[in-house]
This record gives C-alpha cells, sequence and structure tokens, in this order.
C-alpha cells in the first residue's frame, strides 16, 4: 500500500513539530483542516502514527543514559525482551540476531545503575551482557524515514500477521481497522462487540 503525497506532507509536519495543530498542518500542506482531521485518523488507525510525546533531555533532567547489549539463547529472547520492556530504566529495547538484545537505559544515579546491574545478572535466561556509558549524543532522530514513493506495510488489526497487500478496511464503532481476511474481520467484530458490552455493563 502507498502514501499519497499530502499523506507525506502531513507525516514531515509532525515529525518537525507534533504540537501542530490540524489547522497549522492544513497552512503547511495547503489543505482543508477536515482533510488533515481524516487523514491523520487513517494514519494513527494504520500504527503509522504511533503516538505523540515530548522529546526530553535526559542530561538535563539529571540522567545518565547507557547502552546494555544482552546475550542469551535465541529461545530465550522473546521472554526476556518482555521482561525488560517492563522496567521503567529500559528507555528503548530492540531484538538483534544471534539472541542479542540492545538495551538503552537511562538512571538518575550511579547506584541505581548498579542495582539494574545486580537485577539483571541474576536473570536465568541472560548469558552475559556489555555495557558502554553514553557520553555524547552526536544524532538522535525517530527512526522512520518518509520516502518519497510512500509504501508502507500494514499489519492485520485482528491476528498481526504483515498483509502482503492492502487488506480490506473495516469501520468498527468511530474507527477504521485494516484487517487480512473474512476470518480475521469477523473475530474483530466479536472482539468489538464483547469490549462494548463490558463498557455499558
Amino acid at each position: 500500500m502507498n502514501l499519497d503525497s499530502t499523506d507525506i506532507k502531513i507525516l514531515h509536519a509532525l515529525q518537525e513539530n507534533g504540537r501542530l495543530s490540524f489547522r497549522q498542518i492544513a497552512e503547511k500542506v495547503k489543505v482543508s483542516v477536515p482533510t488533515v482531521s481524516s487523514k491523520v485518523s487513517n494514519l494513527e488507525n494504520m500504527g503509522i502514527i504511533k503516538g505523540y510525546s515530548a522529546d526530553l533531555d535526559a542530561e538535563k533532567l539529571g540522567g545518565g543514559s547507557h547502552i546494555i547489549e544482552v546475550f542469551c539463547k535465541p529461545a530465550d529472547i522473546i521472554k526476556l525482551g518482555d521482561r525488560m520492556k517492563t522496567l521503567d530504566s529500559v528507555r528503548r529495547a530492540y531484538q538483534l540476531s544471534n539472541g542479542r538484545l540492545l538495551l538503552v537505559c537511562t538512571f538518575p544515579s550511579l547506584m541505581a545503575f548498579n542495582a539494574f546491574i545486580r537485577f539483571i545478572s541474576e536473570i536465568p535466561e541472560l548469558n552475559s551482557y556489555e555495557t558502554s556509558t553514553l557520553v555524547t549524543v552526536i544524532k538522535d532522530e525517530t527512526r522512520a524515514l518518509i520516502e518519497s514513493d510512500g509504501k508502507i506495510v500494514l499489519e492485520c488489526a485482528h491476528c498481526r500477521k504483515v498483509m502482503h497487500d492492502t487488506g480490506r478496511k473495516v469501520r468498527l464503532g468511530d474507527k477504521e481497522y485494516f484487517i487480512c481476511c473474512p476470518i480475521c474481520e469477523k473475530g474483530l467484530e466479536e472482539k468489538h462487540v464483547s469490549m462494548m458490552a463490558k463498557v455499558h455493563a
């Protein structure tokens, strides 16, 4: 599936400044406010826009950052990754090849860093680790690179498998979802009905 030129311009505007209002984006992109609202909603539903957050400077808040490379058996990497992502000190976590996790961690003090190292040393799935202290941030951009052809990869909203075509679009309540097949459409509808029943119970 491909994004059109307006989608790409909107994404560029939001990447430069996530605080822009729909009206400000509309002025920059030269489209109407309802068009921006509709397109942003679609980009959110497709999972391309994952959220909005302030980019804070860890060091100016008194923190120190460390890069920790963790080694484990490939069979244990999912379990270990699930454990790491629940920890507040782990700000970013990446699964690498050959049973490795790359963690970007921030700690308020050396004592907190040492406590974290003692903690992960006792995890049975962890074979070894290497740590480095982050000295200077030379470049720290978001990983998303918006290309001019606008090609995107979608996940099915129900089974989470990657769709190799555009799939089908389903509207449930006030949101649109992309699903891969009629079976997933039925499963998503049943999940939606169940959630609505709990809300109104």
